[in-house]
């Protein structure tokens, strides 16, 4: 009669998905011929029933366990059940929590699953940010609708580095330049108010900054850029855009990004 050959087993246990191990069990396999070791996962384990059931399990199978459990009286119960039913397990996540805790002095926020939450807001911000640089400044019809936000202004108002700024908490912005000699694009007309927002600045603040920004470009002093009459006529027409859609306007003066910022954050809560 043939023999039947033994091929061991990893356990990986986990209070959240096990991703984490299984990445670091599949590294240290590739080390061997994986194809005489089996990994099984065991996932969202959240109570000591299931740990106990899943030892006993093991134990019959003769395997070894894997586990990254995020809370310490579910960890300190699976490694005491593992010693009492003799079967190896290795802590995967809770030594280094505790060395970085005592370390640090900072206490661990002990949930399940964070780092998949901080990996879908990275992504979010990406994905503002890129939203963000395709939608700066432009003036043609791109699909508004897809923004969280759009913000209005004449030039120099500040809209590209607060679109920027917002992006960075995840909010997809878009920003549209309005001035007199061009129409503006059409959908933001049919666009719901509360997700437009409107800037306005004094006229000689207004002055100032586009002097500066001639001055730092090299150009001459001399053009209707920064004339107060093309400014003034500037302002009043924007203002009529807001005032056609019903969309709130914030008189950005002296006013540092991060406050603008707030500002709008507070309108869109209020606003949901």
């Amino acid at each position: 009669m043939e023999s039947v050959e033994y091929r061991p087993t990893v356990y990986i246990i986990s209070d959240s998905t096990g991703e984490t191990a299984q990445t670091v069990v599949h590294a240290a396999l590739s080390q061997f011929d994986s194809n005489d070791i089996k990994l099984k996962l065991f996932a969202h384990i959240e109570s000591e029933k299931d740990i106990t059931g899943i030892i006993s399990q093991i134990n019959k199978e003769k395997g070894f366990i894997i586990y990254t459990i995020v809370k310490p009286e579910l960890r300190s119960f699976l490694k005491e059940e593992s010693r009492k039913q003799s079967v190896v397990s290795f802590d995967m996540l809770g030594p280094i929590m505790e060395n970085i805790e005592r370390i640090s002095g900072i206490r661990p926020k002990l949930e399940p699953g964070i780092i998949r939450k901080i990996d879908k807001e990275y992504f979010k911000r990406m994905e503002a940010m890129e939203f963000a640089v395709k939608y700066d400044a432009c003036q043609r019809e791109l699909e508004l609708s897809k923004a969280d936000l759009v913000i209005l202004g004449v030039s120099r108002t500040s809209k590209t580095p607060l679109s920027m700024y917002l992006a960075h908490k995840g909010i997809k912005v878009a920003n549209i330049v309005l001035d007199f000699e061009f129409e503006p694009p059409a959908g933001i007309f049919s666009l719901p108010p509360e997700k437009v927002v409107g800037l306005t600045m004094d006229p000689d603040k207004l002055i100032e900054i586009r002097s500066e920004r001639l001055k730092a470009l090299g150009l001459p002093d001399e053009g209707v850029y920064n004339k107060k009459e093309r400014v003034i006529k500037e302002l009043k027409y924007a203002d009529s855009i807001y005032k056609k859609i019903g969309c709130p306007i914030i008189n950005v003066t002296n006013m540092a990004i991060e406050d603008i910022a707030t500002n709008i954050l507070k309108i869109i809560k209020e606003e949901k």
